[in-house]
């Protein structure tokens, strides 16, 4: 076996595990993934870290766990990344996304330690272009009336996609195959796709939009708004909501159909013996289970947090095998690392565990335990066949952000349409970071976007052999399990230098 091999990461945004049929699914259409699963090793115990969108993405460029320090920002002065550590040791990165997250204010920098990278614009809230709209098409006419400003930025950026081919998720994977006809014959690469299809809108071309539905479209929004399905601004029908569903499964198919020219670039330059392939998510997205639809302040279930993650290496053995190794989101890094023969950098703030022994059969178990939430906010950890989720309570203690860039906290704001600050909060310097020897900014997280604090929702205890939709709350009969799971969590929190404020808010200490 060589020392090191090719890499290429292939994430599909807000991929639902449960709508593929290599876990179990027999009503979504993605036969390419399909016989990429039957080849790889197919990870059944994978989940999230910090979530969501950037945080995540936190997690797999640099391997830090961030959601006890900070949620939603840039990377860091100190950061590390794959491509950056990539790049120093001679091989070629590259990164393709449509993500435009990666590149706006209180997100920025993710692209810049790539050799290359190709930004596709327009997707979502993209502030891209400015050309009126004519004429609001008849898909959009819903859209438009329920998600307002969104809608018009979307359709701004959108008009003229009328070909399957001028659709998001196909202009990605055109870029990845493009860009692998290029570069087949470099030494060694790491090729780093980051395809924001599956996410919202649901927007998508014929065949797919009535690929799984013969319900007429222009009755209903392919933008759904987060929170409750049978509540408040997010209130949807029953037919509605089956209608999103297809939606859904019918964007996956359609990402799927595209994501065929990346494996027949694969094939055809013989890339598969010298090449390592992962497909992975950030996060799972709510259709209805549970009673949510987006990714609303809900509990963390499983719906948004036990996510796919299929890898092929060539000298696996076997191929095609499943695991049930516990991994998360933050083993990707090292895992990039150590199949590029990049050493781990060490340093205390560095979290992540290379799953390259499970791939190649050396070893069969790998955590035991993964730990994933939002920051300042809810928590779950998964052990064993059980999962513990557990709320936050705003009213325990003042919520923070620990970085060297506090746009980190008030850009967010900007983003989110907020006003503009005249003045930054009182913060407070110094070496608040485990392994960073940097003095970073403690800033108060609530200054601009305030949160009425409150009560807590119970714990929510399931068994995970036993009930794998999660339907069955036994934390009142189990208490001991909960003690158990909590007393993990502390632990874990210890062993990584949470916050003191984190523990009070978690109810992991009074």
């Amino acid at each position: 076996m060589p020392d090191a091999l090719n890499v290429i990461l292939i994430q599909i945004d807000s991929l639902n595990r449960h709508f593929l049929p290599m876990y179990g699914s027999t009503t979504s259409y993605a036969p390419n993934l399909a016989a990429f699963a039957r080849q790889a090793t197919v990870f059944k115990q994978h989940y999230t870290g910090s979530l969501p969108c950037m945080p995540a993405r936190r997690e797999i460029w640099t391997g830090t766990e961030e959601l006890w320090w900070r949620g939603w920002g840039p990377l860091e002065p100190w950061d590390q990344t794959i491509a950056y550590l990539a790049g120093r040791n001679g091989i070629t990165t590259n990164l393709i996304t449509d993500h435009y997250h990666l590149f706006e204010w209180g997100s920025h920098s993710y692209p810049y330690d790539y050799a290359g990278y190709t930004f596709i614009r327009g997707h979502e809230y993209d502030n891209w272009r400015t050309d009126p709209v004519a004429v609001i098409p008849d898909w959009a006419h819903q859209m438009v009336a329920r998600m307002g400003d969104a809608a018009h930025i979307y359709l701004r950026n959108a008009q003229g996609m009328v070909e399957e081919a001028e659709f998001f998720g196909p202009r990605v994977m055109q870029a990845t195959s493009d860009w692998l006809d290029r570069n087949w014959n470099q030494p060694q690469f790491f090729l780093h796709v980051d395809c924001f299809d599956v996410h919202e809108p649901f927007h998508i071309p014929e065949p797919y939009r009535s690929l799984y539905t013969d319900d007429d479209y222009r009755r209903y929004s392919p933008w759904p708004r987060y929170g409750r399905v049978d509540e408040g601004a997010a209130a949807i029908s029953a037919d509605e909501l089956a209608w999103v569903q297809a939606q859904f499964a019918g964007k996956l198919t359609m990402v799927d159909t595209w994501l065929a020219r990346v494996f027949d670039r694969l094939d055809k330059y013989r890339l598969w013996e010298r090449t390592c392939v992962i497909m992975t998510t950030d996060h799972g997205h709510y259709l209805g289970e549970h009673g949510w639809i987006g990714k609303p302040d809900a509990p963390l279930y499983h719906t948004l947090c036990h996510i796919p993650l299929l890898v092929w290496h060539p000298y696996a053995r076997p191929h095609g095998d499943d695991t049930d190794a516990l991994t998360q989101t933050v083993d990707l890094y090292a895992t990039v690392l150590d199949l590029l023969g990049v050493p781990l950098p060490e340093t205390r703030n560095i979290h992540s565990r290379s799953f390259v022994p499970v791939l190649l059969g050396e070893r069969h178990t790998h955590r035991d335990h993964v730990l994933y939430g939002y920051n300042n906010q809810s928590i779950g950890i998964t052990a064993g066949d059980w999962t513990l989720l557990r709320d936050h309570d705003g009213h325990a203690a003042q919520p923070y952000a620990y970085t060297h860039q506090v746009d980190q906290v008030l850009g967010r704001s900007l983003w989110m349409r907020a006003e503009r600050p005249s003045r930054y909060p009182k913060l407070e310097a110094g070496y608040f970071l485990p392994g960073v020897d940097m003095q970073v900014w403690k800033t108060p997280t609530s200054v601009n976007q305030p949160r009425v604090p409150r009560t807590p929702r119970p714990d929510l205890l399931f068994n995970n052999s036993e009930d794998s939709g999660q339907e069955h709350n036994v934390a009142t009969e189990r208490a001991d399990l909960v003690a158990r799971l909590t007393m993990i969590v502390r632990e874990h929190m210890e062993a990584v230098g949470a916050p003191v404020e984190q523990r009070l808010r978690l109810r992991i200490e009074e």
